[in-house]
């Protein structure tokens, strides 16, 4: 009798430790990986598609895009605090009036000026929010690899759920179509009605049909991760591995600890934290005076050619300082500094959030281990309950409802089983997410 995870599809233990391939695969790894050309691959393992998906996924090269964006502004707002250089050139007609004749009088100039910010708080400012901005962005550049591994991982156990659920149905199928088969003999040798044969045959007619809608799970659940891997989603996709569980023991005192220290969005609570002290910065620089020097070479003459020219070369050192906005200023600052409240009010409630986000996914943990050593239990039990019912039916001594009555048993515990081995690890996975594991993007190159 075929086993309902006899499939060809591994999936390792997990790997403790950050030399992992990715850690936050703790849940699932896999091995027996496929070689074959890359133009026309179709086996995959979880380590092939997690790096198809990082070099492909979409939303994973938007916020990349959008990270090399707010990268190039710091940079903009840097080179604003070093020396700029400008360079014109004219022409200019001037008419003079005499008592007698009218005299029109026309002068060549060029300049080029040299420019410094001494002492410019509010472009300082700038770019040290630029800056800020910066890490904020590479921030959801990896809270978005997070979330990526995370979507694969399900999308990847459901695929080996509903292809286990798939060979299930066609083994059950198998099973009926020799109970259809017995019973015809039966039939025919007088040992039984002719109703116990129509029930057979029913019974295969809808063995039949779980077979179709099964095998359209299994495509569906295919198209997710050609989606995610931004492929066709009518490429054919064969994963490499098995659903296998592991123990889970880590403690929920544990999680918390590694969730405060790990969350990127608890370290980008702190990052708005001091954007949001920028702004202060940047509307008390009004409050303060500004100082630039200049450096001016000019040279104008009569002529094109510059002939007979005269050159003049200008050094200034230039302060200014708005002293008084009617109290403007200072409304601004107490603006900025309740935003800074705000900010700081916001990551203690989003730390409260992050705590309870983990333990209602370690609670999941646990109930899902806890449903699927239960469903463990109840397979051996089925198992047994159909071995009996078909022994007791080859001697006459129950009839095919009980034999189809136990065949249905077997087949919802073995679908119940493996259902339960996937809530299991998928909520794993999303623990794993919950605390904040890191994904090694080296390992991935």
């Amino acid at each position: 009798m075929k086993k309902a995870c006899s499939i060809k599809y591994l999936i390792k233990p997990f790997i403790k430790g950050s030399a992992l391939l990715i850690p936050a695969l703790m849940s699932i790894s896999l091995f027996n990986v496929t070689v074959v050309n890359a133009a026309v691959q179709t086996n995959f393992t979880f380590e092939q598609l997690a790096k198809q998906a990082f070099l492909q996924n979409l939303g994973l090269k938007i916020e990349v895009e959008q990270k090399n964006a707010q990268h190039a502004n710091e940079q903009a707002a840097f080179r604003k605090l070093l020396p700029l250089g400008s360079m014109s050139s004219g022409r200019s007609e001037t008419l003079h009036n005499n008592t007698d004749e009218q005299q029109e009088l026309t002068l060549y100039s060029s300049s080029i000026t040299l420019s410094q910010a001494v002492y410019q708080p509010a472009l300082w400012a700038t770019w040290k929010k630029s800056a800020l901005q910066n890490n904020r962005a590479e921030y959801n550049v990896q809270i978005k690899q997070q979330s990526l591994l995370f979507e694969l991982k399900k999308a990847w156990v459901s695929v080996l759920e509903e292809q286990v659920l798939y060979n299930e149905t066609q083994a059950s199928l198998l099973r009926l179509r020799q109970h259809q088969k017995n019973a015809e003999a039966f039939y025919r040798n007088g040992d039984i009605w002719r109703n116990d044969v129509l029930q057979a045959k029913v019974r295969v007619a809808r063995g039949e049909q779980d077979v179709f809608a099964a095998n359209n799970r299994l495509a569906l659940a295919k198209t997710s991760i050609n989606l995610i891997l931004n492929r066709d989603i009518t490429l054919e996709l064969q994963p490499v591995g098995q659903l296998v569980s592991r123990p889970f023991t880590k403690p929920l005192g544990e999680l918390f600890k590694q969730a405060k220290v790990n969350r990127l969005e608890l370290k980008q609570g702190q990052v708005d934290i001091r954007l949001a002290n920028q702004d202060i910065a940047l509307a008390d620089a009004k409050l303060k005076p500004s100082v630039n020097f200049s450096l001016a070479s000019s040279i104008s003459s009569e002529h094109f050619g510059y002939q007979r020219n005269t050159t003049e070369t200008v050094a200034s050192l230039t302060l200014g300082w708005n002293f008084w906005q009617w109290g403007q200023t200072n409304r601004e600052v107490a603006a900025a500094s309740a935003k800074v409240k705000v900010k700081r009010l916001t990551l203690a409630q989003l730390k409260a959030a992050v705590m309870a986000e983990v333990q209602s996914a370690y609670l999941t943990v646990k109930e899902s281990q806890s449903s699927f050593k239960v469903s463990e239990k109840a397979l051996v039990q089925a198992k047994e309950n159909f071995k009996v019912s078909q022994i007791r039916y080859r001697e006459q001594l129950s009839s095919a409802s009980d034999v189809l009555d136990a065949q249905d048993l077997l087949t919802q515990t073995r679908n119940s089983r493996v259902s339960a081995l996937a809530r299991y690890l998928t909520a794993i996975a999303q623990l794993n997410l919950a605390i904040g594991d890191k994904v090694i993007k080296q390992a991935l190159n």
